[in-house]
């Protein structure tokens, strides 16, 4: 397939091991086209669980793979859309409520009001906020609503999931795009994108998980009834059972080919007189291994993974509501036998997918496995936000003729009060339970510490930054 004209998106996901480039189209079904794609490999550290710690090698192989396909097309390839992970990611919960702007009916623009008044909220000092997805609201503290346009009451509630990521961990990713002269157009969280990629549209609304097992990390978000409920971020993948096969004096640069073409991911499951020659530093020296004990490794380290994932799941307070079971992906999913040892391990269903559901039929091959499913994924969420960008510009331009507006009488907003206050205070608009963006991510012993005293570094920073009254209707 070629570049037939300029209607597409270069998708870029940056793994630990590997940077997959990626260019496609979206039909007019609704699915993707992937014209090319190009994998190259990440040489030495230069990313470690997801993060980016050599920035020139990282650029190296961007630059590699996005040659390759504009080589092939014969384009130069200067913008793209990226999508990030690592274990600097995490998500925090936080309400919010607003007043109807009129007649005691929810109306269209007090959702925007409630949606613009959350992305006011400032993140922690060191951080910046990635996504903000609004839970089902609530209308006058009554039964929950997916929809709540339409209802009447006089407040407007919801808790907002807001996913936080470190800023110079974001700066370094644009850093290096940058290094080789593309523009990042936008970045998407890769555990999101992965599970758009492969999820179907009654798995989400039924209840399920997405378990995206990479080289570093791995990736897990909650659904139901079609919202993300939960999003972690485990900093352990498929290389910490690489390094338990090189423990076994396999030299480094044949240990992924072994566990990748002879490995399982069950050890019961292994031909017990079966061995596996891998060569060694001389002739004389090669190294053997018996198919059930490579599996054995590998058993070993999925399990732990799968134990970080039911902690994900119970932390999400959904895992009893997964009516769909888990769907593996990741690369770490292609591994014989792994959906067998998590449904026997946890009693969950599972299955391991790609992005079947979402490219078309000529691009099965090409992009079809579970390893590519984070660069489809950041292809749809980028044609998705093209067409939101050009609705939202549409919009803009329709000018409606002016009318008159009743005065709304006081409280027309919860938040006509100071920030600082808000912060001084230390309780919640409406709320006094709690002050600024709650922090509930688990904390297992491999979460990463955190610099002391970031509720009381947020209040100072509100509280230098903001010294006027700012309303609902002001933002």
């Amino acid at each position: 397939m070629k570049v037939e004209n300029g209607d597409y998106i270069v998708a870029i996901d940056l793994g630990t091991n590997t940077v997959v480039a990626m260019i496609g189209t979206k039909g007019e079904d609704g699915r993707i086209r992937v014209i090319d794609r190009e994998v190259s490999a990440v040489q030495g550290a230069g990313m470690i669980r997801g993060e980016i710690k050599n920035i020139d090698l990282v650029s190296r192989s961007i630059k590699e793979a996005v040659d390759a396909i504009g080589e092939r097309q014969g384009i130069r390839i200067t913008e793209a859309y990226a999508g990030i992970s690592g274990q600097h990611i995490r998500s925090v919960k936080q309400p919010y409520y607003v007043f109807a702007s009129r007649g005691g009916e929810i109306r269209q623009e007090d959702v925007r009001q409630l949606h613009d008044s959350m992305r006011n909220v400032p993140a922690p000092e060191g951080e910046k906020i990635l996504q903000i997805i609004p839970q089902n609201y609530i209308v006058d503290d009554e039964e929950e609503t997916a929809n709540p346009v339409g209802t009447f009451g006089n407040k407007l509630a919801s808790t907002f999931n807001i996913i936080l990521g470190d800023s110079v961990a974001i700066n370094r990713l644009e850093m290096a795009l940058k290094r080789v002269d593309i523009v990042p157009l936008g970045l998407f969280l890769n555990a999101i994108a992965s599970a758009e990629a492969v999820l179907t549209p009654d798995e989400k609304e039924e209840g399920v998980a997405v378990v995206d097992i990479g080289a570093g990390t791995t990736d897990v978000v909650v659904y139901q009834k079609n919202i993300i409920r939960h999003v972690g971020i485990i900093p352990m993948g498929g290389n910490v059972i690489n390094k338990d096969i090189r423990s076994y004096g396999i030299l480094e640069k044949h240990v992924e080919n072994l566990k990748t073409r002879y490995g399982e991911a069950m050890r019961d499951a292994a031909q017990p007189d079966k061995y596996i020659t891998t060569p060694g530093l001389s002739a004389k020296a090669s190294k053997e291994i018996s198919s059930q004990n490579l599996a054995a490794i590998i058993e070993a380290r999925m399990l732990d993974i799968i134990d970080f994932v039911v902690e994900e799941l119970k932390k999400s307070g959904f895992q009893d509501r997964l009516a769909a079971g888990v769907v593996l992906t990741g690369g770490g999913a292609q591994l014989k036998h792994v959906e067998t040892l998590f449904k026997s391990y946890t009693g969950m269903d599972a299955r391991v997918a790609g992005a079947e559901s979402t490219l078309d039929g000529e691009s099965l091959e090409t992009a079809g496995q579970p390893a590519m499913a984070t660069a489809v994924g950041i292809l749809a969420r980028a044609f998705d936000e093209r067409a939101q960008n050009k609705t939202s510009r549409s919009k803009q331009q329709v000018v409606r003729p002016a009318r008159e507006e009743k005065p709304v009488t006081e409280p027309a907003s919860p938040v006509k009060r100071k920030l600082n206050d808000f912060y001084r205070s230390g309780s919640r608009p409406h709320e006094e339970e709690g002050a600024g963006l709650q922090d509930d991510a688990y904390e297992p012993e491999y979460k990463p510490k955190r610099k002391p005293g970031l509720f009381s570094k947020l209040r100072e920073k509100v509280i230098n930054m903001f010294d006027e009254e700012i309303e609902d209707n002001e933002i």
